[in-house]
């Protein structure tokens, strides 16, 4: 009898340590923002915030510290690694080395990571984003592993990632489940601070651009993922895209749940206001 008491005793303990521990997940940073699609226009609308994503590209030294007497604790710069988008004022210098078209987004190609010269341009703005005072890099299409699945490009945002960690900073990987995956398997993690998933509860459609709920097994797939990467020592963060009130609490309710933090916004663009 002691033995049955002493075991349910030991699994309510585990429940509780649990679920302490996703709590504490989704509350050491509360207040989540990721505002990739604004620039300096919108700095004293931004205050009070744990974490901040932005495109540091369009913001000054001066700006950034300005953010931060404002109340916002960490500033991660938004980095494409894995694409190229025509609007940069690099891109006819590296256009050479893309690889494809990117399915829903007309403006931007698949880059190869493998080349050297691609990999010493984004090790140089990390230097330059740097010597703007952000705090970390919200890395974006690590999923060129996805499309193109060989080696060269694995070990390309291998060394992507090793150049940004040399500066001492955090990352916060976009999606990138294949790669993320394929990482973690191979021991430990010392390149990935956080992985952030979007549309783990809602979805967004591209061909009649609607906001309605992801599917049960998609949600499920996206749910599994990031309680792999929490195993594995990584802050887990969900971006949901959401214009119905009700879905915007679903999805922060089944957020908190899971004990990932998480930001809902109500526009692709990823500006502050539609």
């Amino acid at each position: 009898m002691k033995k049955i008491i002493l075991k349910i005793f030991v699994i309510v303990l585990f429940v509780i340590l649990l679920r302490g521990c996703f709590e504490n997940t989704s509350k050491a940073m509360e207040k989540y923002v990721v505002l990739i699609g604004e620039d300096s226009n919108v700095i004293d609308k931004i205050t009070n915030i744990d974490v901040l994503i932005i495109d540091a590209e369009y913001f000054s030294k001066d700006e950034i510290s300005h953010l931060k007497k404002n109340g916002v604790n960490e500033i991660y710069s938004y980095l494409n690694i894995g694409s190229i988008e025509n609007f940069r004022p690099y891109y006819a210098e590296y256009e050479e080395y893309t690889l494809g078209e990117y399915e829903n987004w007309p403006e931007e190609k698949w880059i190869d990571v493998s080349n050297p010269k691609w990999q010493e341009f984004v090790a140089s703005r990390v230097n330059d984003l740097v010597q703007k005072g952000v705090d970390g890099f919200f890395i974006d299409n690590v999923d060129v592993y996805y499309m193109y699945q060989k080696e060269s490009i694995y070990d390309g945002i291998i060394n992507i990632l090793k150049d940004i960690k040399n500066f001492d900073k955090k990352v916060i990987i976009n999606g990138g489940d294949i790669f993320v995956k394929k990482y973690l398997e191979k021991g430990k993690n010392k390149l990935i601070d956080g992985v952030n998933q979007e549309n783990v509860y809602t979805m967004y459609d591209f061909s009649n651009d609607s906001y309605s709920k992801n599917a049960k097994d998609t949600r499920e797939y996206y749910t599994n993922y990031l309680d792999l990467v929490i195993q594995h020592g990584c802050t887990a963060y969900a971006l949901e895209y959401a214009t119905n009130s009700v879905i915007q609490r679903e999805a922060e309710k089944y957020a908190k749940t899971h004990g990932y933090i998480c930001y809902v916004s109500d526009n692709i663009e990823l500006k502050l206001e539609k």
